[in-house]
């Protein structure tokens, strides 16, 4: 297909442009190799050097040059070609609306290429010129699913070799990320933070030629920016020199608790996967028994949890995951969002970052402000194993020491450092199309967006010193008992061991702008009252110490319209007194 002539002029310009943002930031853009030279050694100490602690073998991000952009070219084979291929790329794309479970959904035969921005190259990982299937492709991402501009997974097969030494790749879109770097930014300072373990992440520029669709020119299209993150598998277990044959769960929707009837051992007759990994998604061995016996451990009051907690979890590790996501403002890792490790042969649990594209400012873009309980060391209360850790005043002061310490390296000069170093990639490819067509902000704001990135770990940090002050949440729980209607709810705390009172509410409406019941300094944890009358009602409880400070519990009411109210539950009254 010939190219309209007007299509060069517009190519020789955004290369222009491109060559120009380059120049101007040419002072900044360090690379990987310099960004590394430029982070201090790091000696492992006395405490480190003992055979619990996590140590990567960092050498696996040698020669990585992150800053690059990768061009991959995906063709999708119409059934035609390929008879597996019994849905379209769109069909693909829309399979959200049919399958809840993204396992369940379809993949395509596809085959994968790497080149240049001119298109693909015959000395590049995948050979171009090949006209048999190499890899699937399917949808990825929860939340991503939902957007416009899609996330996918690419399993490379073994007709399809490695790319980077990795047969699957990670394409996530992040449309809500105005940056578009802060997963990039987050695995970058990973490396130089020890006790945890980083991911290697690449820019990569997607172009898909789309078989399956008789109107669609017989070309690569433009998909635009995507940011490769690193699956972790055995492979990539192994490359940092660390046990592959482990137990690795990505946690899904998990508080430390025992659910006895989902997460039971693998010989147990009643044993379901698929509902097993609605909590814990096994990517290693499917030998459960050392996992529940942590977790009875763990949810086990009878047992000193210092003890429990020395058996299990290496403290350093520990602390600085719980720092770096406060650091980072990483509002999605109270239940999710993060792997855990047990190496073969070991009763330790080592927890493992994983995707921070909620992270680095993304709160303030929100159009419902988050509530105070997300906002410093309150976020992960609802957490079995981070609720008793946390209790302990000792325990509270080493992760705030953690996080003074890693502010020595997370700050605002070295984020600097970074994002001066995405820039020319991020600016040129989000804001033109397609990625500028879906892009949430007008593209004159993008600086001012992109420039925040900087001072949001100071910001973070200063909420942190300031939630210590204030109460720890709570959950709320309602129910019909002995013809009364009965409202209970969690006893808080406070670190500085400050009086508490409790405000309880109770209305029709979510607002609360009217009241029913309002019953300051209640006493005790339990409201009874005679049976409600048929409807809708809502309720709260506000915590308050004695230096005014206050909390809200962990509950939440969403309205038809999408309103969040922080803090409220909601109770359906079907009518007539029940026993």
């Amino acid at each position: 297909m010939r190219r309209p002539p007007y299509l060069k002029t517009i190519m020789a310009l955004a290369a222009l442009l491109f060559t120009l943002l380059t120049i101007k930031y040419a002072g900044n853009i360090t690379s990987e190799k310099e960004l590394d030279k430029k982070a201090a050694p790091h000696v492992l100490t006395k405490e480190e050097s003992k055979t619990d602690a996590l140590v990567e073998d960092s050498r696996v991000y040698e020669g990585h040059e992150g800053t690059k952009v990768e061009h991959i070219y995906i063709t999708v084979y119409s059934q035609d070609q390929v008879a597996e291929n019994d849905h379209t790329f769109y069909e693909l794309n829309e399979s959200y609306k049919q399958y809840s479970n993204l396992d369940d959904g379809p993949k395509l035969d596809v085959l994968f290429q790497t080149g240049t921005a001119e298109g693909p190259v015959q000395n590049g990982f995948i050979r171009s010129g090949k006209s048999t299937p190499n890899a699937t492709i399917e949808l990825r991402g929860r939340s991503s699913r939902l957007e416009a501009q899609k996330s996918y997974k690419i399993r490379l097969r073994d007709n399809g070799g490695l790319w980077y030494g990795q047969n699957v790749l990670n394409l996530n879109k992040h449309a809500d990320d105005r940056t578009r770097v802060r997963n990039k930014l987050a695995f970058d300072y990973f490396r130089r933070i020890p006790n945890l373990i980083s991911l290697r992440t690449n820019f990569v520029h997607l172009h898909v030629k789309d078989l399956t669709n008789p109107n669609a020119p017989d070309s690569f299209e433009d998909y635009g920016m995507y940011t490769h993150i690193e699956q972790l598998n055995e492979r990539g277990l192994a490359a940092r020199g660390l046990n592959p044959d482990g137990h690795l769960y990505k946690v899904e929707n998990f508080e430390f608790y025992r659910y006895p009837d989902i997460l039971r051992h693998q010989d147990d007759p009643q044993y379901d996967k698929k509902l097993f990994e609605s909590v814990l998604n096994i990517n290693g061995s499917e030998n459960h028994e050392e996992l529940l016996q942590m977790l009875d451990d763990v949810n086990d009051l009878s047992k000193p949890f210092d003890q429990v907690f020395d058996t299990y979890f290496q403290e350093d590790n520990y602390l600085t995951w719980l720092a770096v996501n406060i650091l980072f403002g990483n509002y999605d890792t109270m239940s999710t969002n993060y792997y855990l490790y047990s190496p073969l042969n070991s009763e330790k649990w080592y927890f493992l970052p994983w995707d921070f594209d909620k992270a680095l400012g993304r709160d303030a873009e929100r159009k419902d402000p988050l509530p105070l309980w997300q906002q410093g060391i309150q976020r992960y209360w609802g957490t079995v194993l981070h609720k008793r850790y946390l209790r302990d005043p000792a325990n509270a002061e080493k992760l705030t020491a953690k996080i003074k310490e890693l502010s020595e390296v997370i700050n605002e000069e070295t984020t600097r450092t970074f994002i001066d170093s995405y820039y020319p990639t991020a600016k040129t490819l989000a804001t033109r199309d397609p990625d500028l067509k879906f892009l949430s902000i007008e593209a004159s704001e993008f600086d001012l967006y992109y420039n925040q990135l900087e001072t949001v770990t100071t910001r973070y940090k200063k909420q942190y010193i300031a939630s210590l002050e204030n109460p720890m949440p709570i959950f709320l729980h309602y129910e019909r008992k002995n013809n009364q209607d009965v409202f209970t709810w969690e006893a808080s705390h406070d670190l500085q061991r400050d009086e508490l009172s409790y405000h309880f509410q109770l209305s029709q409406t979510p607002d609360f702008s009217t009241a029913l019941t309002n019953i300051h300094d209640a006493k005790g944890f339990t409201h009874h009252m005679a049976v409600l009358p048929a409807g809708r009602y809502y309720w709260r409880v506000r915590i308050t110490d004695s230096k005014g400070n206050t909390q809200i519990p962990f509950d939440y009411f969403r309205d038809d319209s999408g309103k969040m109210y922080w803090g409220v539950q909601q109770i359906i009254i079907p009518g007539g007194p029940t026993q």
